[in-house]
């Protein structure tokens, strides 16, 4: 059943981005049409827009799929969802789309709903790939509180940094076509968005490193050990750290903002598959 609802939720995220896509197309194709039949220029109330609200929506319902798979996983388990890179993965995606369902309430960004379903969809797939079999935890993991509050706030950390990098990705795109591209949120809008999304993951991500550092003494008997997956840690609160320090000045260290925010979340990206994949360390026990 839990592969299966993982699943739904995939459908529900591609088949969003896919209808909104087709709409989009169409629309452009009706819009230019008109444009050429009639010899004038479209204004913009009938321009064709990104279906944004259908991959709202495909969010929404694919949320309510992914949230149902993990409290099944926790039901078999007997704790909490994340203790591997098949659980985190899955709720890595559930974390991104209610981080993004929360901000899209005080923010205008729904323009950025397709790039966050291509970012949980991306997730949820990598999830259903990885081996899904119940295996008992190692002796370093039977820490019930510490895997549930720990890795949990890692998690929202790196959900939180995943709707500040589409935040970023849209402030630029905005800056490149000079405001042009209608369907994405203004460049205040992302930066609004990109500011809050930070200013909620920065104390989170130092909660998790903290929390981090005395569970490696209580399983290691050292609060640090410059395991690959610490120090990528560590380099990403860095950026995080210096993003908050330019983001709010009002000359040209500004600009470099939503880039300080595209290298965070390829430090995010870096702590959860590369600091374990690639390079081995104590964090290893947590990977396929």
């Amino acid at each position: 059943m839990i592969p299966a609802l993982l699943a739904a939720a995939l459908i529900s995220l591609l088949g969003s981005v896919a209808l909104a896509l087709g709409g989009g197309l169409l629309r452009f194709a009706g819009a230019a049409r008109l444009a050429l039949s009639d010899g004038v220029e479209v204004d913009d109330a009938r321009r064709p827009r990104f279906g944004a609200h259908t991959v709202h929506f495909g969010i929404v319902a694919a949320l309510a799929f992914a949230l149902t798979s993990l409290a099944a996983r926790t039901f078999v388990t007997g704790h909490a969802p994340w203790s591997n890179l098949h659980e985190f993965s899955a709720a890595f995606a559930a974390g991104v789309m209610a981080v993004y369902l929360y901000l899209d309430r005080g923010e205008p960004i729904r323009g950025l709903a397709p790039a966050v379903a291509v970012i949980a969809a991306s997730l949820i797939g990598l999830s259903l790939a990885l081996d899904s079999r119940v295996d008992p935890l190692v002796p370093a993991l039977q820490q019930p509180v510490l895997l549930t509050v720990h890795v949990g706030a890692a998690m929202l950390a790196y959900a939180i940094s995943a709707v500040a990098f589409a935040a970023a990705g849209g402030e630029l795109l905005q800056r490149l076509s000079g405001g042009a591209l209608r369907w994405l949120p203004s460049t205040a809008a992302c930066r609004a968005a990109a500011d809050r999304s930070v200013i909620l993951a920065f104390p989170v991500l130092t909660l998790a490193i903290v929390l981090g550092s005395v569970w490696a003494n209580l399983a290691w008997r050292s609060y640090w050990s410059n395991d690959p997956k610490e120090l990528a840690a560590a380099a990403t609160w860095l950026v995080y750290g210096a993003y908050l320090h330019v983001a709010g000045r009002r000359d040209r260290w500004a600009t470099l903002a939503p880039w300080l925010l595209v290298l965070g979340f390829g430090g995010v990206l870096l702590t959860y598959l590369g600091a374990g994949l690639v390079f081995v360390g104590e964090h290893s026990y947590a990977n396929p």
